[in-house]
């Protein structure tokens, strides 16, 4: 029988980030980098945390990224984000679950044209000889640490990455929820591998009192340009998002 999520979408819908358009224009954000971990999660608790037109990943597995951004339409910043990895349809995605920016224009920018639900904290990324370093702090306490530790080089075609997906309100009807697909696109110039490290996590704080991190999966950090393109799909968040499903580019 089809596994779907658990999210009690209309509870969260007040909380949501209203986005200003369906066609934002792309950004462009050269200099980056990023570091992102991966642990498997407790399954049932940790489907509450997506929405019902998604499959649950098999196994279970949570992405906490943290990305680091000179030059943008906003700014430099830095952006921090946990994600619930899920299937729309066979593909996998990082489902949104909370969002933190180093500025206010960062944060209010990525909430309207690309439905970050995001809080202004503290965000730092660091780059060491034996480790990548991230944390959020919001008034001096730590919400996430997370560390690549033990780097190697690896091939930029070996860095596993996948799309994002955000509840949002509908700029066609704010009462509405939708669900949008946000295309990252990295031409990456140095990528390392290593041991994933999670040091801190304030769950209350993250949103995420579901999820509970179990086994460390992997740890990958690297240098690149970085874009947001135009937005291409949309979806029901109530419906299997192989029906609910509707391009955005035509």
């Amino acid at each position: 029988m089809p596994h779907f999520g658990t999210q009690d979408v209309k509870a969260a819908h007040p909380r949501l980030p209203a986005l200003a358009t369906l066609t934002p224009a792309g950004w462009v954000m050269p200099g980056a980098s990023m570091l992102q971990v991966t642990f498997e999660i407790e399954e049932e608790p940790a489907d509450a945390l997506i929405a019902p037109a998604l499959h649950p990943s098999i196994p279970p597995y949570a992405a906490f990224n943290v990305l680091r951004v000179p030059e943008s339409p906003v700014g430099a910043f830095a952006l921090a984000e946990l994600r619930v990895v899920a299937r729309a349809g066979i593909r996998p995605r990082g489902y949104l679950v909370s969002a933190f920016a180093s500025t206010e224009e960062a944060a209010t920018g990525l909430a309207e044209q690309w439905g970050f639900d995001t809080a202004v904290a503290e965000v730092s990324l660091q780059s060491r000889h034996d480790r990548w370093v991230g944390r959020v702090e919001r008034d001096g306490e730590p919400i996430l640490h997370i560390e690549l530790e033990d780097p190697e080089p690896v091939a930029p075609g070996d860095v596993p990455l996948f799309s994002n997906l955000h509840l949002v309100r509908s700029p066609e009807d704010p009462d509405t929820a939708l669900i949008i697909q946000v295309d990252t696109g990295y031409e990456i110039a140095r990528a390392e591998r290593g041991r994933p490290e999670l040091l801190e996590l304030d769950l209350p704080a993250l949103r995420a009192e579901g999820l509970h991190p179990t086994d460390p999966m992997v740890a990958v950090a690297f240098d690149c340009d970085a874009d947001f393109s135009p937005l291409r799909f949309a979806m029901d968040p109530m419906t299997p998002a192989v029906r609910g499903t509707r391009r955005l580019d035509r």
